[in-house]
């Protein structure tokens, strides 16, 4: 019998996956659920040293003779500072020595506890890569602890292997009563010197395959024909946003097809590339989807800890889509773009996504439009843009701060350019400074949406449904600026203003002018919008294309 702690199941099931047999045991308590699972178990090839310190060095000896990665379990207490010098040994040697320690789950360590040491750092030259393991609970915790123990495994032998640790909370029940160990899924790396076309070819084979793109770096050549002609060979729609700088074949927008259709139609297979994504619906969208996943680096990123992470490919993205073209897959992309098109925008109030779907029309081609994050990007993300526009956002530290002073940064580039950036009143009022820049040029213009507040937090549907205007004083921060007037005018910035949709019409052709020179100077336009409005706007293209369901507005 098996102990029926998850997690340890979890961690013996993919050494098992992963081929690792030969383990060293020392005695102790914690460890029991480890130890006596495998003395049963044949697949296990196991040893007992008493001496933590001892045990390390006996795997590394073991691992250099066998070329076999070599697992050490120990109990709580000191019997894993123990191992620290054989670790070390393993460390600058590169052998694949895994560290697997054990503890009471259930104490804090400040708590006073008998043998409870606290593992959560160690020095740098010990690991690789250190797994602190979560006692199972609920199927989160579940999937959390098998991506850990995949990458703690999988590291221990990739790119010259070294040791690593993974640290094991246990149940003090010590009840053995799994006759069989789960079937998890080991996640498959590749790189350029070992990918199987063929084979990944034939997976695809007949299957509804889709490709998604995160936060991504404008798109070299080659690289976006490859995804173009991937995406036609296998009728793949290609998810993206307006800050995955895709311009090729078969896009669709995620925020279109997860956020206002909610579409059912969803791919067999995902194949994920990219950095962080601000579209939150692509974590409902794609949750439990089987993904591949594309990283140059080689590391593992199960997006939003949603996806059904398979394998991950370590090799350029232009590589894995030139290997895999000659391939052909079921049609999807065809039906779900009928689906797509049926979207329509209603008639909606002076709102961000009002302004948007007015701006997505006006922009002048090959300017660069820089959006603040969740409502400003969230709102664009509901219309399509001239592919020749360069679209970015703050996404990788995801904060409120900056987002003036990157579009002043981007517009230096190539002065000829227009830049514009479109944001909410506190992230222009946290940035307001970059507008004293001495270089700004005259080819930025600021779309600023001035609704008093962080509407964002009232687009809640978690925070509205509880508080509602109870979070404007402290939580959305409302009345701190009033308008940005005085101060864009104090900088020399041409400055113009709606409050209404007829204003906002009638002044739109003019703020985006294609002429440079059209103001002699940068500009910002600030438009006045409330909260009302902007939860009916965002409650009406929602329920518009979901007529079935009730609105509901909400940020994530």
């Amino acid at each position: 019998m098996y102990t029926d702690d998850k997690n340890a199941q979890i961690v013996l099931a993919l050494l098992k996956k992963y081929g690792i047999k030969k383990m060293v045991i020392s005695p102790g308590t914690t460890n029991v659920p480890i130890a006596r699972s495998v003395r049963f178990d044949p697949f296990f090839e196991v040893y007992s040293v008493v001496d933590e310190r001892g045990a390390a060095y006996f795997a590394g000896g073991l691992a250099f003779a066998s070329g076999e990665p070599v697992v050490i379990s120990c109990t709580g207490a000191t019997a894993s500072r123990n191992y620290l010098s054989g670790l070390t040994e393993a460390y600058y040697r590169k052998l694949p020595v895994i560290a697997l320690t054990s503890q009471h789950h259930s104490s804090n360590y400040s708590d006073l506890v008998p043998q409870l040491t606290d593992r959560s750092t160690s020095q740098n030259d010990v690991k690789r890569f250190a797994a602190l393991l979560p006692f199972v609970k609920d199927a989160e915790d579940y999937k959390t602890c098998v991506q850990l123990v995949n990458k703690a495994l999988y590291t221990a032998t990739a790119k010259g292997g070294g040791p690593v640790h993974i640290n094991l909370p246990v149940s003090p029940a010590y009840s053995f009563t799994t006759k069989e160990l789960p079937d998890i899924p080991k996640i498959e790396h590749y790189d350029a010197e070992n990918f199987p076309a063929k084979e990944l070819c034939k997976e695809l084979r007949n299957k509804k395959v889709a490709i998604f793109i995160g936060a991504h770096k404008p798109f070299d050549k080659r690289t976006l024909e490859a995804v173009s002609a991937f995406a036609e060979a296998y009728d793949a729609p290609v998810f993206y946003d307006h800050t995955s700088s895709y311009t090729g074949a078969n896009r669709v927008l995620t925020s279109v097809a997860g956020g206002l259709l909610q579409t059912k139609n969803l791919p067999d297979i995902l194949i994920d590339m990219g950095s962080i994504c601000g579209d939150y619906s692509a974590s409902r969208l794609f949750k439990g989807i089987v993904t591949w996943r594309i990283s140059e680096d080689g590391q593992e990123h199960n997006r939003y800890n949603a996806v059904d992470l398979r394998k991950v490919f370590g090799c350029s993205e232009a590589f894995f889509f030139e290997q895999l073209a000659e391939g052909s897959g079921k049609a999807y992309y065809r039906t779900l773009q009928k689906e797509v098109a049926a979207v329509g925008v209603p008639k909606l109030p002076l709102s961000n996504i009002y302004i948007c779907s007015r701006l997505s029309q006006s922009i002048p081609k090959n300017s660069i439009l820089h959006m603040g994050i969740l409502n400003s990007l969230r709102s664009m993300d509901f219309f399509e843009l001239d592919e020749s526009i360069t679209t970015s956002c703050n996404v990788g530290g995801f904060g409120i701060d900056g987002a003036l002073s990157t579009l002043v940064g981007q517009s230096m580039a190539n002065t000829k350019r227009l830049a514009f950036a479109l944001l909410g009143d506190l992230a222009f009022f946290y940035d307001m400074n970059a507008l004293g820049i001495r270089h700004v040029g005259k080819n930025v213009r600021i779309l600023m949406i001035n609704n008093g507040l962080g509407v964002e937090f009232r687009l809640n549907k978690r925070l509205e449904s509880q508080w509602g205007s109870d979070t404007d004083d402290l939580i959305a921060a409302k009345g701190h600026f009033g308008s940005c007037k005085g101060w864009a005018e104090s900088m020399g910035f041409a400055y113009l203003t709606a409050k209404t949709k007829d204003e906002l019409d009638a002044l739109m052709p003019k703020f985006c002018s294609k002429d440079v020179d059209a103001f002699g100077a940068p500009v910002v336009f600030e438009v006045f919008t409330d909260v009302a409005d902007e939860q009916q706007a965002l409650d009406h293209i929602r329920s518009f294309n979901q007529p079935i369901k009730k609105a509901t507005f909400g940020g994530v």
